[in-house]
């Protein structure tokens, strides 16, 4: 995932991302993917919305769409309801969708989760693979890398198997 990223560079071999090299064009690739890490981090004191803003600073997003991008993210993960509310209060599940409305904020083409479903309990886990199925359904590709492999199986169109860094395997889930 790092070297995907372009967060360090390959020992051996070659990784390609949307088309461009991950350790030439980094901040190409940084605009048109969004990761999301298996422990998102936000700032507990501030709200959903205020989390979501900063983050949108940070990325550079222009002034004049920032409300727009904020409302359309909220609205796509479930969290219109809970926008203002201070983040210390929401659940691991509600954390999660968080930090995918914070990853949708720059209309990435391509997803990054690493083990989104860690930790959640059963329904959090059915609700957020539900939210995977949706940004398919938008047209975002969607990189699940997980050791659950019954729930890349429910979500997932291909699959790859990694063994020592290489790809061992990759096709269809059948």
């Amino acid at each position: 995932i790092l070297m995907i990223l372009g967060l360090t560079e390959p020992t051996s071999g070659s990784v390609r991302v949307l088309g461009l090299d991950p350790a030439r064009q980094p901040l190409s690739v940084k605009a048109r993917v969004g990761y999301l890490p298996d422990q998102v981090g936000f700032y507990d004191g501030l709200t959903a919305r205020e989390n979501l803003s900063y983050i949108a600073k940070l990325n550079g997003i222009r002034s004049k769409d920032v409300q727009d991008r904020i409302h359309d993210a909220l609205e796509q993960v479930g969290l219109s309801d809970v926008a203002d509310r201070q983040v210390r209060t929401f659940s691991r599940g509600m954390r999660q969708r968080l930090g995918v409305a914070e990853v949708l904020l720059k209309r990435p083409q391509l997803i990054i989760m690493d083990e989104p479903t860690l930790a959640l309990d059963p329904q959090a886990v059915y609700e957020f693979l539900d939210l995977i199925r949706r940004l398919k359904g938008n047209g975002i590709t969607i990189m699940l890398s997980s050791h659950l492999l019954h729930q890349v199986q429910a979500v997932c169109d291909r699959v790859g198997l990694f063994y020592k860094g290489r790809m061992v395997l990759e096709g269809t889930v059948s």
